[in-house]
């Protein structure tokens, strides 16, 4: 790696914007044949045989072999398995106490295929398997007695559990090598309070696993609203801020890349960490401090949500499928791509000042292990998305004259052998401590 400065001249590196962005655009075919792969009748299969166990509450029966969480999670494990040997399936097991939601003690299980990579670091993709439906009048406490009624959770969440199941199996099957470690996981106990995802988090903090990214997809296969909009065509990602948060810049990739790979649909990005007042699967990594975002639909049908109504008519296979192309296309570039650069020192400070005169943009950062580049982004600090960017080459260090760092938001990508681009790591300052201000005693004469 070159540790060069490379100076430039803010009128000039704009100039070759359009340069770079031509460049950017050149597709990977085997990303391409990956979604080709992505099959409506397979997403909607799997979707129907969820929905079939009638009910999948994870306070639901474990012994029956045809009805209830436990002959659930057992088909899932099975078809993980069935799609090929190098798909690594576990049953991630944990006990849990009655409290709360949970009315009894039992024994939760997320179901996990990992998909090895060159390296450690892993990227998920995931949806909870587990269902829930309120008694008629939904009365809170209907988490309560008879958790084996009638919940088929058609769309909340068998389609996120099948648009992951569907990943699993084309990227398992592609024969392709990737560097990142892929993870798909079926989580369940969400409906009483994302219990297995929180598990499974402290279980990833406590072993040290390196997690760049967390695509959490839950009610993600219907297209029609209960007030009667349509909307097949696009789909919401949501992300927790600040702005330059890594799961908003987790948001932008998913939105860059599903722009170049699936340009039919558009990605919608929502600057909230879920739906005003509710959460999802995603928010325990995030709370732990890991990368993770939530992918949903655009338009809600909120009576087919926790009732006995939501069956696999209320699922759109076609839309569904565009949904899961659009997450593989971020997770594949992303998987393909070296780590994104580190651009903290070891103080905990963002390596970013201002030149020698005092009015450029010094931007430096550590090699990431495999680049053979990077590219550079910034935009005014009031924008919400990346304006510019630059591809500077095998160098940890730039500097970009009179672009003014009160001015502009900064951050870069790696890119890897094969033009595919990490994550960008942006240039946040961290908050500043508060001011402590020591204050005389008055004495009385």
């Amino acid at each position: 790696m070159r540790r060069v400065r490379l100076v430039i001249g803010a009128v000039v590196s704009l100039f070759l914007i359009g340069v770079v962005e031509l460049q950017a655009q050149e597709l990977d075919q085997r990303i391409i044949a990956l979604i080709e792969e992505v099959s409506p009748e397979r997403l909607m299969a799997t979707v129907e045989k969820l929905a079939s166990f009638e009910t999948r509450n994870t306070l639901s029966t474990t012994t029956d072999p045809a009805r209830g969480i436990g002959a659930a999670r057992e088909w899932i494990f099975q078809e993980f398995e069935s799609y090929s040997p190098r798909l690594q399936v576990e049953f991630d097991t944990h006990q849990v106490a009655a409290g709360g939601r949970i009315a009894k003690d039992i024994e939760l299980r997320n179901v996990v295929a990992i998909l090895p990579g060159k390296s450690e670091r892993r990227i998920y993709v995931g949806g909870h398997y587990d269902s829930f439906a309120f008694l008629e009048d939904r009365r809170q406490d209907s988490w309560g007695p008879d958790q084996d009624r009638y919940a088929p959770g058609a769309n909340d969440d068998a389609s996120g559990t099948a648009l992951t199941m569907e990943l699993a199996r084309v990227f398992a099957q592609s024969g392709i090598e990737f560097d990142a470690t892929l993870v798909f996981i079926a989580f369940a106990g969400e409906e009483q309070g994302l219990i297995g995802a929180a598990l499974h988090a402290d279980r990833a903090v406590e072993e040290g696993w390196t997690i760049d990214a967390v695509y959490n997809n839950d009610m993600i296969g219907n297209s029609t609203g209960g007030n009667g909009a349509v909307d097949s065509w696009t789909v919401r990602v949501f992300s927790e801020g600040p702005e330059d948060s890594p799961s908003r810049q987790l948001a932008r990739h998913i939105r860059r890349f599903a722009s170049r790979y699936v340009p039919s649909h558009h990605v919608r990005l929502i600057a909230r960490e879920d739906r005003f007042g509710r959460g999802g699967d995603h928010t325990p990594f995030n709370q732990r401090g890991f990368t993770a975002v939530r992918l949903t639909e655009s338009k809600e049908n909120y009576e087919r949500q926790h009732t006995i109504l939501d069956t696999p008519d209320g699922v759109d296979p076609e839309y569904l499928a565009q949904n899961a192309r659009v997450n593989l296309a971020s997770i594949a570039t992303a998987a393909l791509a070296p780590p994104a650069p580190n651009v903290m020192s070891r103080w905990g400070q963002p390596m970013l000042g201002r030149g020698a005169s005092g009015y450029d943009a010094h931007l430096r950062w550590e090699p990431s292990p495999g680049a053979v580049g990077y590219r550079i982004y910034w935009r005014e600090a009031w924008g919400p998305d990346w304006e510019h960017e630059l591809e500077v080459g095998d160098l940890t260090e730039v500097v970009l004259t009179d672009l003014s760092i009160d001015d502009y938001i900064f951050g870069v990508a790696a890119i890897g052998p094969g033009g595919h681009e990490s994550y960008v790591s942006a240039y946040v300052r961290p908050a500043r401590p508060p001011v402590q201000v020591r204050t005389a005693s008055s004495g009385s004469d």
